[in-house]
């Protein structure tokens, strides 16, 4: 049964890099016999010689090269996981689970979370998108950081005012409701189209805003699946203006804000009272 140490395959390795038991000596600062010592003990163990020590200086043997290539490998890894540990030890998370509004404009959120990775490169950064569930999904403790708009309970929660959303609503260019004259164009008659409206994330909230009981309804999974169906003619609807601005500019999308009013939303970072915080998301939250 093969026993060999961590220490046994670096003295190895150490003398393959640097072509001589002196100088792995010197750049592990262990005495010349200790290395020795640590590569003929791996040797014995592993049942095969690693080294050739017959020319001038030592070189890896057929089976000494493959197991350098192996084993560098496991040496790569064995370093990762104590950086792991280390990270653990000084309260950095393992993972970090984090959601954000679909509606939400998150490239600032995607800067921070790239400098993050950069700092804590060992921790696992989860990112999910939903629709009015983020502050459920914090309370459930489904995630750690949630990034949503509007707040409803304000007493266990710290938040950050980040950001604010326009929420337009719009028709795409083509559709059959702008032929009519504009005396015409009504909500009465815009409730004879489809209303294209998100379900929330989690099935069980029933929050919901912008959503005319009157109106035909068809319902979609996420707000770029809202924005191609709205697009292409299949209804009308609200959207986050920084989502459709090039569409409006473009002529493919109108605003019918002189029918259907403007929602104005705050958003919010946001995080549980009585929640944990490690480095990661402590890294995160005073990003903003």
């Amino acid at each position: 049964m093969f026993k060999f140490t961590i220490d046994q395959i670096q003295c190895f390795h150490s003398v393959v890099d640097k072509g001589s038991f002196n100088q792995a000596s010197e750049n592990l600062r262990r005495a010349k016999s200790a290395v020795r010592y640590s590569v003929n003990s791996l040797e014995e163990q592993l049942g095969f010689t690693l080294l050739d020590r017959n020319s001038y200086r030592p070189v890896p043997t057929a089976k000494g090269r493959s197991f350098l290539q192996r084993s560098k490998r496991f040496l790569i890894e064995y370093e990762e996981l104590k950086n792991f540990c280390q990270q653990i030890s000084e309260g950095v998370e393992a993972r970090l689970s984090i959601s954000a509004s679909g509606l939400c404009n998150l490239t600032e959120l995607y800067s921070v979370i790239k400098q993050a990775m950069l700092h804590f490169p060992s921790t696992e950064i989860v990112l999910e998108r939903e629709l009015l569930s983020g502050e459920r999904m914090l309370f459930r403790e489904m995630v750690d950081i949630a990034i949503f708009e509007n707040i409803r309970n304000r007493n266990d929660l710290e938040y950050k005012l980040i950001d604010h959303i326009r929420m337009i609503p719009v028709i795409s260019a083509s559709h059959s409701f702008l032929s009519l004259p504009k005396r015409e164009r009504n909500l009465k008659a815009l409730f004879q189209h489809p209303q294209i409206v998100q379900r929330s994330t989690l099935p069980d909230d029933d929050l919901q805003f912008g959503i005319y009981k009157q109106s035909l309804k068809w319902r979609v999974a996420d707000t770029p699946s809202k924005r191609e169906v709205i697009l292409n003619g299949l209804g009308w609807g609200k959207l986050p203006e920084h989502l459709i601005i090039h569409d409006i500019n473009n002529q493919q999308l109108v605003s019918i804000e002189q029918i259907d009013r403007i929602t104005e939303l705050d958003v919010f970072l946001c995080r549980r009272k009585k929640g944990h915080m490690g480095q990661v998301a402590q890294f995160i939250w005073n990003s903003f």
